[in-house]
């Protein structure tokens, strides 16, 4: 356990486009209904990125610790705090809303207007410790291996929420999946665990592979000839059902709209600073829905658990590069660059 008093290490950005540093900070102490996590691993997502370079608007503290995709172990509870110990594992989930906020009340915290989000409007898991009220944490109801609990709190909680919640996928509906990426790759396995058929768009031989052995049901270059051509005819001709969007690209998002087929519905969940283009005819005259998909709720992260503990999904693609928290710069470089699908950062 932390001493009161002490100091931990953080990885902080200090602004817009500048690198992470590695610094310290106060232990924090955990206030009535919070609890103090020893963090075990963070996943580095996309959205940490998305953060360095701005995306998050003026309202960012900088200078900000990131992390939002984390789990850990209980080492202090706050006045109040019941139901947990020290030393229970936990997945964190990064948001948390006032009380008595209408969008929470209707299980739907995720897009209420006054989310605090860990590790953009708050200092998150890039650090040894991080607070977090009672309400945000989710036990696993069997260990869990701390990089795998990490990842599943995003980097597959945000796909099952994007196919199950928003977009409704059914058992015999065509899937197709644009990018196979962290989220990607999640959705590939999510869809044909929901019995779709799925078809994967990607670029690189190794990710079309990846595909391949995750169950896609067909696999289509994204720089091969046509890829919305492609997947239409790769979908009956029509168009898919559903389409999960999971690049961070204008240019997608437009394919995207181009595959989904009559009654579609498209799901936007990849982070593009950029706009996109598309004409009102081409949505109303196939009745197609264009929907966005905004993170994820706690019974996300609980499903997601529960699908990894079945042996539904695997994730071993999303920890097989961990590194020091001292590295984490190098670990959101890793991620732009596109060499790999997630760094899990180890404090």
């Amino acid at each position: 356990m932390a001493p009161s008093g002490g100091t931990m290490r953080v990885a902080e950005l200090p602004g817009v486009g500048q690198p992470a540093r590695i610094t310290t900070r106060p232990v924090p102490q955990p206030g009535p209904g919070e609890v103090r996590v020893r963090v075990e691993a963070c996943g580095v997502c996309g959205s940490d990125h998305f953060l360095q370079e701005g995306g998050f608007g003026a309202k960012v503290p900088w200078p900000i610790v990131p992390g939002h995709e984390a789990a850990g172990r209980i080492d202090a509870l706050g006045e109040g705090v019941t139901g947990y110990a020290p030393g229970d594992q936990v997945a964190l989930y990064y948001i948390s809303t006032p009380p008595g906020d209408r969008w929470a009340a209707a299980g739907r915290p995720n897009i209420s207007p006054h989310v605090t989000r860990m590790g953009v409007d708050v200092d998150g898991a890039f650090a040894e410790h991080v607070l977090r009220p009672v309400a945000s944490l989710v036990r696993p109801p069997a260990p869990v291996p701390p990089a795998v609990l990490a990842v599943l709190t995003d980097a597959v909680a945000t796909p099952l929420h994007g196919l199950k919640r928003v977009a409704g996928l059914r058992a015999g509906e065509t899937l197709v999946v644009m990018g196979v990426g962290g989220l990607g790759s999640s959705a590939v396995q999510l869809g044909k665990a929901m019995g779709a058929r799925v078809i994967a768009v990607t670029r690189s031989a190794a990710k079309q592979q990846l595909a391949r052995d995750l169950g896609a049901d067909v696999v289509i270059g994204a720089n091969d000839g046509d890829p919305v051509a492609a997947a239409r005819e790769a979908a009956g001709g029509y168009g898919a059902d559903v389409v999960i969007q999971c690049v961070g690209d204008a240019r997608v998002d437009e394919q995207a709209i181009a595959i989904g087929g009559p009654g579609g519905r498209v799901v936007l969940i990849g982070g593009a600073l950029e706009k996109f283009s598309v004409r009102a005819a081409e949505i109303f005259w196939r009745e197609l829905s264009v929907l966005g998909s905004r993170g994820f709720i706690p019974d996300d992260i609980r499903d997601a658990i529960d699908l990894w503990l079945a042996g539904t999904i695997a994730v071993d693609h999303l920890v097989a590069h961990q590194r020091p928290l001292a590295e984490a710069d190098a670990a959101l470089g890793d991620l732009r660059e596109g060499r790999v699908f997630r760094t899990v950062l180890i404090p």
